[in-house]
């Protein structure tokens, strides 16, 4: 389990060391280990929580409401909330930490400039200076979201874009296939969306998170029917699969391909979506007994508890 210092803490989720002290005397949500020596040591668990409870702050609860809550409830509020909420012009821009800033800027205008080097700099930087998988959370996502934004917005054109889209899916490719480390033991899991959604690039932070936890990805990329999902999974010996849907939305076709994969895999074997907007398919999700997860801060945390289950089954 891998553990981290107060100060790093402070820099991941932009609270002071005050803060995230105070906050441990006052919630007993909060349950921070100590070293030997009595220092905190925080884990992935503890940065879930207080990304979460700054998740709730900003959507308007006090600390004090949600302060006693357990963290299943606490996750299930703040994901709840966060896929039916309105959206300000560009809410990406509220998730970005003090430190990490910066480096975000400088990737704007890396993007007004098609300044390669100078782009991939600042997203190496901020991989650096936050840690390789809280980058992915607190970095990548919102630029990805950004740019999206800017172009629907009309204020980068389609070649920027498209430049940037480049940059960052590079990264994350290169992301997911630099760990050499091959486990034959960790379970492996099959990583797509099914037909008609295209993100290719929430399918590619799924492949990096599922490395980071501990699987070994079957990665197949996006827009893949029920029939070429089920294959795979069952030739590649995965024990499970996990779909990112986020584009198109509310798509006829996406309910009658999830219930086809479940036929098709049986009811032991362990299916996963996410995408802040797949409450959608809610309804089809809980007839399919699949795991959905709103938000992506608590992907991780999650696939660790499914991979836990897993490997407990074999």
């Amino acid at each position: 389990m891998k553990e981290y210092p107060i100060r790093i803490v402070s820099k991941i989720t932009g609270l002071t060391s005050d803060q995230i002290r105070k906050w441990e005397e006052r919630y007993p949500i909060l349950k921070i280990s100590r070293s030997e020596r009595g220092s905190r040591r925080f884990t992935d668990k503890d940065l879930e929580i207080l990304q979460l409870m700054l998740e709730a702050k900003r959507i308007g609860f006090t600390l004090q409401e949600i302060g006693n809550y357990k963290v299943e409830d606490l996750r299930s509020l703040v994901n709840e909330l966060e896929s039916t909420k309105s959206s300000v012009v560009y809410p990406e821009l509220e998730q970005l930490t003090n430190s990490a800033r910066p480096y975000f800027d400088s990737c704007v205008e890396a993007l007004n400039e098609y300044n390669l080097r100078k782009m991939e700099k600042a997203i190496y930087d901020v991989a650096l200076d936050l840690g390789a998988i809280y980058v992915i959370h607190k970095f990548m996502v919102p630029f990805i979201k950004h740019v999206g934004r800017l172009w629907k917005n009309n204020k980068i054109s389609k070649s920027q874009e498209r430049f940037a889209n480049a940059v960052i899916r590079n990264y994350l490719e290169n992301y997911r296939s630099s760990f050499k480390n091959y486990n034959p033991n960790n379970p492996f899991v099959l990583v797509a969306t099914p037909k008609g959604q295209k993100a290719e690039l929430g399918c590619l932070v799924n492949a990096c998170l599922a490395v980071s936890t501990g699987w070994n990805p079957v990665y197949l990329g996006t827009d893949l029917s029920s029939r070429d999902i089920c294959e795979a999974a069952k030739n590649s010996s995965c024990s499970a699969v996990i779909m990112s849907i986020l584009f198109p939305l509310n798509d006829p076709t996406v309910p009658l391909e999830l219930e086809r994969i479940r036929n098709g895999l049986g009811g032991e074997f362990e299916i996963i979506i996410n995408g802040k907007r797949s409450s959608i398919y809610s309804k089809t999700c809980s007839k399919i007994g699949s795991h959905q997860i709103y938000d992506l801060f608590s992907l991780p945390n999650a696939l660790e508890d499914i991979r836990t289950d897993v490997l407990r089954k074999i």
